[in-house]
């Protein structure tokens, strides 16, 4: 270890070298890993004292900010734990193909360029918070589950398409990435591990634990959590286990919803546009149509798919997820989302004002708290009956239909985050977020929102090598006097 860290040590008082060897020796006493890995941990120490040394921070101050408590005792290989999946995360796995993956991106663009060092730090220190989130999908005899890990987990800088499957099968992948590309850091999770929300607070944290070693100290609100703070049992509670009420079948069959035209990618997604808007001028706009944001939205979704599909009769799904927190003040960080569908037929789709009201009237009908309860209770009673049923023959039963009770009923999807509020002290440092949905087949197109401040970022990836979508939804958003900034990446496929 001393050869190691010489560099660290060069030019030092007898004190401060001393200071140094001890830190690392007793680093090395903390972490019970493969030697590889132990290397590889130590070294991000190592970057971590070299970068603060070239800030011209003393020894004393570097070894307060680095303190050995914030790796705690994670990286003790101790027994691996076995968690059931939640009731929402336990079709993903089963209904996946080749190549197809439920994930999900949650970004933050910074003011200034990330330090790769000091992000590996903050993700060596906060993934001992998010117990769940370090593990990996295993095989039962009858059902998926997850194994939690110790091991370490390593950004990436961005340079390739967003959203790219994660291998499950490897024991030393986990379930989620982290990535860095110039001011922005991104954290693609696999569905099974957390919803929006839930992925949200390990953004925030994350990146509150980088700042601060950034020398920003940010409070612990607004769902950034304490790194060093004890598990909160509330935060890995199954929901869905909760749920009362009655279930009803007719809760999932719904007709099969038309698709955008267009050849189908051969990639998960081709391309991402997103389109900047002033929260406020958007609330503006939205309430001259006496509507929500959300009704607004769907309501331009669906009248840009009728520009882009041929067919004259048949219904167009958009599937609304509903953050199930809001009805019972949950702090669970696991997936507790339910959904429902706004349909409307192709034919009927006409003027924004009407379309707005339709739109408004079934998100107030269907995203009720009784209507997702059963929902809930009837998500419950399709797994139960799958029970006992070996995993291997669960497999290809889940495929078959999953087209039919999943995607195949979808058109196009708009999961809004909402306003996402930090501490003052933390929003001075961010530039607006990101939140990216991948598309399944065989959708065309899916739909996100996020909101920071006075930005809301409206996202749609798409699925299609026909783009007109992505101008016929610009050019409905302008046709209200909004003033919208595009951002995307080109062409994946080109």
């Amino acid at each position: 270890m001393l050869i190691q860290i010489d560099n660290l040590t060069g030019g030092l008082q007898a004190c401060e070298k001393k200071a140094i060897e001890d830190f690392f020796n007793r680093l090395e006493d903390r972490i019970d890993l493969p030697i590889l890995s132990k290397a590889m941990l130590i070294e991000h120490f190592i970057k971590g004292f070299e970068y603060y040394q070239d800030c011209g921070f003393n020894t004393e101050k570097i070894i307060e900010i680095l303190d050995i408590k914030n790796i705690g005792d994670f990286y003790q290989q101790g027994k691996r734990q076995h968690v059931s999946l939640d009731n929402a995360a336990i079709i993903y796995p089963l209904g996946m193909k080749f190549g197809q993956m439920p994930m999900f991106r949650l970004a933050v663009e910074l003011k200034q360029e990330v330090e790769p060092c000091l992000l590996q730090l903050a993700l060596d220190f906060t993934i001992k918070r998010f117990p769940l989130f370090a593990s990996v999908i295993k095989n039962g005899f009858f059902w998926h589950y997850l194994e939690t890990t110790c091991n370490i987990h390593l950004i990436e800088e961005e340079r390739d398409i967003p959203c790219k499957p994660i291998s499950i099968t490897r024991r030393t992948m986990g379930s989620f990435r982290v990535l860095y590309y110039k001011k922005r850091i991104s954290v693609e999770f696999f569905h099974v591990l957390t919803d929006g929300i839930g992925g949200m607070s390990f953004l925030k944290t994350l990146t509150a634990e980088y700042l601060r070693l950034k020398q920003i100290d940010i409070r612990k609100q607004d769902g950034i959590l304490d790194i060093n703070g004890p598990i909160d049992e509330a935060e890995l509670v199954n929901e869905f286990a909760n749920a009362e009420g009655k279930s009803d079948m007719s809760t999932f069959v719904d007709k099969k919803s038309l698709q955008l035209d267009g050849k189908l990618s051969s990639l998960n997604m081709n391309r991402i546009m997103h389109y900047v808007l002033d929260t406020d001028e958007l609330k503006k706009i939205a309430h001259s149509y006496d509507a929500t944001i959300t009704s607004y939205l769907t309501a331009i979704m669906f009248m840009a798919a009728k520009r882009c599909i041929r067919a004259k009769k048949g219904i167009f799904n958009i599937q609304i997820p509903i953050n199930m927190r809001k009805f019972n003040d949950s702090r669970t960080l696991r997936n507790y989302a339910m959904y429902f569908n706004l349909t409307m037929d192709i034919a009927d789709i006409g003027d924004k004002e009407s379309l707005i009201i339709e739109t408004g009237r079934q998100i107030k009908e269907k995203g009720t708290q009784e209507e997702m309860n059963h929902m809930m209770m009837t998500t419950r009673k399709i797994i139960n009956s799958l029970t006992y049923l070996p995993l291997f023959i669960k497999v290809p039963i889940v495929q078959s239909v999953y087209g039919y009770l999943g995607n195949g009923i979808i058109g196009n999807t708009l999961s809004n985050l909402g306003l996402i509020k930090v501490p003052e002290e933390m929003a001075s440092h961010i530039e607006k977020l990101y939140f990216i949905l991948v598309p399944g087949m065989p959708n065309r197109a899916t739909s996100s929102m996020v909101s920071f401040k006075n930005k809301s970022v409206f996202t749609v990836t798409m699925n299609d090598m026909d783009l007109s979508y992505l101008d016929a939804v610009y050019d409905l958003l302008k046709e209200d006097g909004l003033d919208v900034e595009m951002e995307g990446s080109s062409i994946y496929e080109s």
